[in-house]
This record gives C-alpha cells, structure tokens and sequence, in this order.
C-alpha cells in the first residue's frame, strides 16, 4: 500500500509523523509541568501556611507561658494588669489561628489532631480565672496551682500544637517528594519520547527515499538526463534499469522509447506509400470536380426558372387573398348596416309610441284646462284670474297636441324608409358573403399551387447545394490531396529528426509487439504547423511551413 502512494501523500506522512511525536513531547511536558505546578501550589499555598499557622500557635502560647511566670515574680499590679492584657492578645490570635486552621485541614489524620488540639485547648481556657485569683489573694496557692495544674495542661496543649505541627510539615514533605517525582517522570518520558521520535524519523526518511528511488528507478538527475535525450529526438538512448525493474518510471520510458522507435519506422514507411497514393486520388478528385461544376450549373438554371414561376403563382395567391379580404369586409360592413337599420326602425317605433303618449298628455291637459274654466266661471270674481291661467295651459296643451301628431307622422314615415333600406341591404349581404366565397376558393387553389411549387423549389434547392456541395467536396478533395502529397514529403523529413538504433529501423524481435495502425481518418483541412523553439515547448527541427491536419 505505501508503494501505490502518491510522493506527497508519501512526504505528508513523513512529515505528519514526525510533528505527531513532537506535539506528543510538546503533551506531556505541558501535563508534567502542570502537575509539578500543582505540587507547588500546594506547598506554597496549603502546606506551607498551615504549618507557619502552627508554629505560631506554639510561640504564642509559650509566650503567654512566660507572662503567666512574670505576673507570679513581679508584685507589682500596674505590671501584672499589662502582663494580662498581652495575655488576652496572645489567646485572641490563637482564637484566629485555630478559626483558620479548622478551615483548612481536610485530611482525617489532620483533623484528629486538630481536634486533639481543640480539647487541650478548652482545658487550658479553664485555668487562667482561677490562676489570676490566687495570684491576687495568695502568691504561694497561685505558685502550687501554676506548677501543678497549670503548667501541665498548657505543656499538654503544647505537645498536640506540636504533633499538629509534624504532621503538616510531613504532608508538605510528601508534597516535595511528588514534585520531584512528577519531574523525573516528566524528564524520563521526554527523553524517551524525542529518542523513539528520532528513530522513527530517520526510519521514514530512509523508508521514503528508497521509495522514491524505487518510483523513479534511479537517481532523479540520471532520470531526468534520460528524459531530456528523448525529447531531443535520441530514441537510440540506452535506458539503464535495475534487474527485473518493470515498474519505474526509467522502466516505463524505456517501454515508451522502444515503442516510439518501432511505431516511427512504419510511419516512415507509411509516408512513402502515402505519397504515391496521394498523387492518384489527385487525380480522380480534379476529373470529380470537373462533371460537379457542370451539373451544378445545369441545376442553377432550372432552379431559377422554377423561382421565377414561384413569384407569379405567389403574386396570384397575394391579389386573391386580398380580394378576399375586401369582399369579406364588405359582407360585414352589409350585415352590420343592416342591424344598424333595424336598431333605427326599433328607436323610431319607440318615439312613436312616446309621442302617442304626449298626444294623450296633452289630451288630458286640454281636458283639465276645460274643467279649470269651468270652475272658475262659478267662482265668479274670485275665479277670474285662475280662469286666465287655464286658458292659457289649454292653449299650450292644444299646440302640444298638434306637435305630437305631427312629429307622430314624420316617425311612421321615416319607419317606413328605415324598413325599406333594412330590406334592400338583407337582399345585398348573400350576394356579397357568395362572391367572398368565390374569392376564397380561388385562394385555396393558388395557395396550393404555391406549396407544390414551393416544393419543387426546395428540392431543386437541395440539389443544386448537394451539387455544389460535391463540387465543393472535389476541389477540396484535390487540394488536399496535393497538400497530402507535399505533407507526406514533409513528414519524411520531420521523422529525420529523430535518430533510431541500426541504421534507422527496428528489427522485429527488437520493437514491441504492437497492434496493427487503424486507418487514418479523413482529414478535413490543413493548418501550418508552428515550429518548435524550447522556450514555446515544440518540437526542434521541424521543417518550416509543415502542416498538420485537423481532425
């Protein structure tokens, strides 16, 4: 598997391993380093306090030992009452020291002994009131009770301050002794670590490069020596390989370098038959191209005689289908005219018989009128004026009357009128909707002639481009034959440049066995090909002007 690797994959690999190992050193120094911090904190911040804490209580409590002492030697009361002030201070730090100290033990052991000191302690508490007492009323009881129950309970208090005292100066110890521990380990495992790094460092570097030189099959400037020779056209060169190597890339340049020689050899062969083979294909394709010309001219004018026909029956078929046109929208124009009339008689019916209905109004209003008169007459001097009036609206009630009937009497005349002209138009729009119909027909039939002959025209389209087409075709196929020709000389000259073993060819038992060439395809032009300068990355010493065929 570590064979079929890419270099980077193989070199990542390498590289990724080696950086493993140091961030795994970079690991544990960092793990180590933080249990040695710990292990200081620990005795800097725990251990350390709580026995500077002890020793305090120990010189606080001999200290008051001592004034105890000096207030049984000194009879002088000013002293003393000073003497038991200090006293009180000194028991009032203890009382803040054990506070703290209780605080900070956590082990089992620690907080026995605390506890051990706790009890001494509150028996010591008991024996200062009575001591102060008899040092007041009598100096020799207080002398008998400071060496007999005194003394003994503060040296007992003492002794457990003490055993206190060794057993967190054991703990901070231990706490040393682990530090140093810690960093041993840590320094062993660092060491240990870096030295299998190494090795494995060196074993992948050395694992690596015989990979690599296996990859290549040799050094990488013999490998590259090779590879510049080949591209120089050198196919002769002697490719050097280890014994049963067939998988390197010297390996494979090798296969590449005799397989180039064999296949240049038969295109070189190939070239001088192409060359005889291009000359006769020359000369069929000029006698091709010749009888193409003719036919195409031949088709060119039939087609156009056929377009010309086309354009006439395309006209006939334009003027029909705008006669049609016309004549359709005069049957339309007909047949609306005739609605508009009857629309009209029906208006004008309706008028008439709203005159009728003014006629009756005014009829009525004159009737009114009458009755108004009448009225008024009766009323006698008190009636003339309405009688006035009512003559007045009879009057105008009889002109309307006479308007009515007589614009009632133009109303029927002009019904009439209207009616007849609705009759003469429905006589007109069959005769015009017949003709559009005529008309159309005669559309049809030239649309039809048109298609056929649009037909024809396509067809005759179609030959005359496959005419020219082949036409085309010939004159091309005899200039590429030509360039065939000059290209087969030229390819002549272009497999120069490159040198081959025995005088230019390869036996058969020396070249690779190789399939059989496929027939080349036609080519469909021709590009000149550029010449090849080592700064464009071309092949050197191509002739100029060579074409090389597009496929």
């Amino acid at each position: 598997m570590f064979r079929n690797m890419r270099v980077t994959t193989k070199l990542a690999l390498g590289f990724g391993t080696v950086v493993a190992l140091l961030v795994i050193v970079i690991l544990v120094g960092v793990v180590n380093m933080a249990a040695m911090k710990k292990s200081s904190d620990t005795m800097s911040l725990d251990r350390f306090p709580k026995t500077e804490m002890a020793n305090n209580l120990i010189q606080n409590t001999l200290n008051v030992g001592r004034l105890i002492r000096n207030i049984l030697l000194v009879d002088d009361a000013s002293k003393n009452q000073e003497y038991k002030e200090r006293i009180q201070k000194y028991r009032a730090a203890n009382a803040e020291i054990m506070k703290k100290l209780e605080q900070s033990i956590y082990s089992e052991e620690g907080i026995k002994r605390f506890k051990e000191v706790v009890a001494k302690r509150e028996m010591l508490q008991g024996k200062y009131e009575p001591l102060y007492k008899l040092a007041e009323t009598d100096h020799n009881q207080a002398v008998q009770y400071l060496l007999t129950e005194f003394t003994p309970t503060n040296n007992l208090f003492v002794e457990s301050l003490e055993s206190l005292n060794q057993f967190m100066k054991d703990e901070m110890d231990k706490a040393g002794v682990q530090a140093t521990e810690s960093f041993e380990s840590a320094r062993v495992l660092m060491i240990s670590i870096g030295i299998v790094a190494v090795i494995i460092a060196m074993i992948l570097g050395f694992v690596i490069a015989r990979s690599l030189i296996k990859q290549l099959g040799g050094e990488p400037a013999y490998a590259a020596e090779v590879v510049s020779r080949v591209a120089a056209g050198e196919l002769s060169v002697n490719v050097v390989t280890k014994p049963g190597d067939t998988t390197s890339m010297l390996a494979a340049i090798k296969g590449m370098t005799d397989k180039l020689a064999y296949i240049i050899s038969e295109v070189r062969g190939s070239a001088d038959a192409l060359s005889s083979a291009s000359e006769q294909v020359s000369a069929t394709a000029q006698s091709m191209s010749q009888a193409s010309s003719e036919q195409a001219a031949s088709v060119e004018e039939t087609s156009a005689s056929m377009e010309q026909m086309s354009a006439s029956i395309a006209q006939n078929t334009e003027n029909a289908k705008v006669t049609d046109g016309m004549a359709s929208k005069a049957a339309q124009e007909a047949a609306e005219g005739g609605k508009a009339v009857k629309d009209t008689v029906a208006a004008m019916k309706t008028i008439a018989d709203k005159i009728g209905i003014v006629d009756d109004i005014a009829y009525q209003t004159n009737l009114l009128a009458l009755n108004a008169a009448i009225e008024a007459a009766r009323a006698g001097e008190h009636g003339k004026g309405f009688a006035v009036v009512a003559a007045e609206v009879r009057k105008l009630a009889e002109r309307s009357q006479i308007a009515a009937q007589e614009i009632g009497n133009v109303a029927k005349t002009s019904v009439a009128l209207a009616e007849r002209a609705g009759t003469l138009l429905d006589e007109i729009v069959p005769s015009i909707g017949k003709t559009s119909d005529l008309v159309q027909e005669i559309a049809a039939a030239s649309e039809e002639q048109t298609s056929g002959v649009g037909q024809i025209n396509t067809a005759m389209s179609q030959l005359s481009q496959i005419t020219q087409q082949n036409a085309s075709a010939s004159e091309e196929l005899a200039a590429t034959s030509e360039e065939m020709s000059g290209q087969a000389e030229q390819l002549q000259q272009l497999m120069e440049f490159f040198t081959l073993a025995h005088n230019g060819s390869v036996s058969s038992s020396e070249a690779p066995r190789s399939q059989p060439l496929a027939a080349v395809p036609t080519r469909k032009a021709a590009t000149p090909a550029r010449d090849y300068s080592p700064a464009a990355g071309q092949l050197a010493g191509v002739p100029a002007g060579f074409v090389r065929f597009k496929d």
